[in-house]
């Protein structure tokens, strides 16, 4: 398979721009996909090429059986994103996602491959401290009843049988693979480590959260935010605007550069 069709298949390219200075790979939380990124460009420079990873199991994957072990899947993620990685770019990964970006970087490292600059990592404590994961393994019921109690779910999804039984396979699989993975000590990252809390998300809480600068040797930054787990949702501007100044400050564009937001306005970075 060529680099393009690994593309095609894994990540999806959320913004128009042909010749970004960067890129910005983000990696959702369980049972999402690409689109809880979708307006994620409208905030931030054009010159940021935003893409999405894909997962089996969610949008047009929805027929591929989906990871439900955290190895393998990192595995598969590096085998097709590594022809991806040829400009300099940033992990950004939410809840599951954060966990996921964690254990993808390590992987590359191992396969001598190049690594993110910088990891924004949202919604999950430092991985040392492994977040529990409520209802992974008991019924459909109390699974429905977590994510209403969790929030970031639409009402009319969570009562509607055919949307749950393309939902629940998937979510549950997600939420498998990160409640069986276990913590192992390893050499320190060498990349900034940009941290995201809600102030009011309990199980990653700000001070679990602050738990991820054990993982790096370089800058270490936290961002606390109003709401609990999916505060991104209230948010999105101000967590865009952040990650902005730091890709600036990473990769500084050219002084005759002119670059605007995927919506128009002047980028503030």
């Amino acid at each position: 398979m060529t680099g393009t069709g690994r593309r095609d298949r894994w990540l999806r390219r959320l913004s128009p721009g042909e010749s970004p200075r960067c890129r910005l790979i983000c990696l959702h939380c369980a049972g999402s996909g690409p689109g809880m990124f979708r307006t994620l460009p409208d905030h931030l420079p054009a010159d940021v090429g935003v893409e999405a990873v894909l997962l089996p199991g969610r949008e047009n994957r929805i027929a591929e059986t989906p990871f439900d072990r955290m190895g393998p899947l990192v595995e598969a993620l590096a085998e097709a994103l590594g022809p991806r990685l040829d400009l300099p770019y940033a992990f950004f990964g939410y809840s599951m996602g954060a966990q996921v970006s964690y254990n993808l970087t390590h992987v590359l490292r191992t396969r001598g491959l190049p690594l993110p600059s910088a990891l924004f990592v949202a919604a999950s404590p430092g991985p040392y401290l492994q977040r529990e994961v409520p209802a992974w393994n008991e019924s459909d019921e109390r699974l429905v009843a977590y994510l209403r109690d969790l929030g970031g779910t639409a009402p009319n999804v969570l009562d509607d049988p055919d949307l749950l039984d393309l939902l629940l396979p998937t979510l549950r699989a997600d939420l498998t693979a990160v409640a069986t993975w276990s913590y192992r000590s390893r050499p320190v990252l060498p990349m900034a480590i940009r941290a995201f809390s809600g102030a009011e998300d309990g199980p990653a809480s700000p001070e679990r959260m602050g738990a991820w600068r054990m993982e790096t040797h370089g800058t270490f930054r936290q961002s606390v935010l109003p709401g609990g787990h999916f505060f991104i949702n209230d948010s999105l501007a101000t967590v865009a605007d952040v990650i902005a100044a730091d890709l600036l400050e990473l990769f500084p564009r050219r002084a005759d550069a002119a670059v605007h937001s995927g919506a128009g306005r002047t980028a503030r970075p």
